[in-house]
C-alpha cells in the first residue's frame, strides 16, 4: 500500500537560484549530486557528453570527454564531473583500468573531498572509486573532512524471524541501508556506506553474512575501516508487529556501549528504525536534526521497502537488470521514494 500522495513539495531550498534548478533538472539522470558554482554555465559539450552516456552511446560520450578533459579552461568543479563520467563511460564498456585513470585523475582535484554517492553511481563504478581511494591514500581506512570526526559502521541486520523468515531475508540489508541514512543527519559523524563495507569484505574475504558476525569479527572489520564504533542489528518480523535490536561497539577496546531495542507495529517500521538511530547517536554523543532522517528520500511503505530490499541483493548479484525492476516496483508501492529513483536511474543506462 503507497502513501497518500503530499503536495507538491520542492526538494531544493527555495532560495536555490532558478538557473540552478534548471540546470539539475537537466543533468539529473546523469548526476544529480553534481554541483555548480552559482552563475557557472555547464559547457555545451559536457551536457552533449551527459546526453550520449544516458542514451547509453558510450563511444561518443567517452570521445567528448577525453577531448575535454584536455580543455585547461574548464572551470574545476566541471574538470570533476568530465573524470567522473568518464569513469562510468569506462565501466559501462568493460575498460576498467582505463576507469581507474579517469576516477585517479578525480582524486587529484581534491581538496574539497571528492565523495562519490552509492545512491546515485552503479556498483561497478563505486569498487572502482573504493579501489583508487586505497591505491591514492595506502589504507583501508574511511576518509572524512575532519580528521577529528568520529566516524560508525552499519552492519547488515541480523533476520531472527521464525514466521516467514525467507520472505524478509532481503530487509537484511534494508534496515541497514535506512539506519546508514538516517544517522547520515548527524553532521559531527562520518557513516560508512553499505558498499565501501561489502567491498572491504571482498577483500579481506569475509563473508557478508549476519549471522557469521560476532564481536571479534566485526572488530576486525571495524580496524581495516578505521571507525571508532561499529552497530550489529537484527529483526524479527511476526505476524503484524517488528522488532529492532542494535549492539554498538566500541573497535578500540571491543567494550559493548550499548545494547538497545524497539518494537512497534510493522508498517511503522520508518519510526521505529529512526528511534533506533537517536539512541545511538546519543551514546556517540552526536545530534540528528529531524529534517536529516530521510524524510525526504525514505519510504514508510513497506511493500516498497521490500522490493527495494530485494534490488539491492539483486545489485549486489550484478543482475542490474532485475534490480531496476525491483526499484521500479519499489516506485509503484511508494512514487515519493527518492533513493529507490536513484537507484533505478543510476543503472538505467547499463541495462539499455
Amino acid at each position: 500500500m503507497s502513501r497518500k500522495a503530499k503536495s507538491a513539495k520542492p526538494v531544493f531550498n527555495q532560495c536555490f537560484p532558478v538557473a540552478a534548478i534548471i540546470f539539475l533538472l537537466f543533468s539529473f539522470a546523469v548526476n544529480p549530486g553534481f554541483s555548480q558554482e552559482q552563475g557557472e554555465m555547464i559547457h555545451p559539450q559536457l551536457q552533449k557528453a551527459m546526453d550520449a552516456y544516458r542514451s547509453a552511446d558510450f563511444d561518443t560520450s567517452i570521445r567528448l570527454l577525453a577531448d575535454l578533459a584536455e580543455n585547461p579552461s574548464l572551470e574545476k568543479d566541471q574538470q570533476k564531473e568530465v573524470y567522473r563520467l568518464l569513469g562510468l563511460s569506462y565501466t559501462a564498456k568493460g575498460l576498467y583500468e582505463k576507469a581507474k585513470s579517469a576516477i585517479a585523475e578525480l582524486l587529484k582535484l581534491e581538496p574539497p573531498l571528492v565523495n562519490l554517492d552509492p545512491d546515485r553511481e552503479p556498483p561497478k563504478l563505486m569498487k572502482i572509486y573504493y579501489e583508487v581511494r586505497k591505491d591514492y591514500t595506502g589504507s583501508y581506512q574511511v576518509e572524512r573532512p575532519d580528521p577529528g570526526m568520529k566516524t560508525i559502521a552499519v552492519l547488515d541486520f541480523m533476520n531472527r524471524s521464525v514466521e516467514d523468515k525467507e520472505k524478509y531475508d532481503p530487509l537484511e540489508k534494508g534496515f541497514s541501508d535506512l539506519m546508514i541514512h538516517q544517522l547520515h543527519g548527524a553532521t559531527e559523524l562520518k557513516v560508512v556506506e553499505r558498499e565501501r563495507i561489502q567491498w572491504i569484505l571482498d577483500e579481506i574475504k569475509l563473508e557478508n553474512d549476519p549471522g557469521l558476525f560476532d564481536t571479534e569479527s566485526a572488530v576486525r572489520l571495524g580496524k581495516q575501516l578505521g571507525v571508532h564504533t561499529i552497530i550489529l542489528g537484527s529483526f524479527i518480523k511476526f505476524k503484524n508487529e517488528i522488532w529492532l535490536g542494535a549492539r554498538l561497539v566500541k573497535v578500540e577496546t571491543s567494550e559493548i556501549l550499548l545494547t538497545t531495542e524497539v518494537k512497534g507495529k510493522a508498517d511503522k517500521f520508518f519510526e521505529l528504525s529512526e528511534d533506533l538511530a537517536s539512541k545511538i547517536a546519543e551514546e556517540v554523543n552526536v545530534e540528528i536534526s529531524p529534517e536529516a532522517m530521510g524524510e525526504v528520500s525514505e519510504t514508510r511503505s513497506l511493500e516498497a521497502m521490500m522490493s527495494y530490499s530485494e534490488g539491492l541483493s539483486l545489485l549486489e548479484k550484478g543482475d542490474y537488470k532485475s534490480a531496476y525492476q525491483k526499484f521500479q516496483e519499489a516506485l509503484e508501492y511508494d512514487p515519493e521514494y527518492t533513493r529507490a529513483k536513484y537507484k533505478a536511474e543510476s543503472i538505467k543506462p547499463l541495462i539499455s
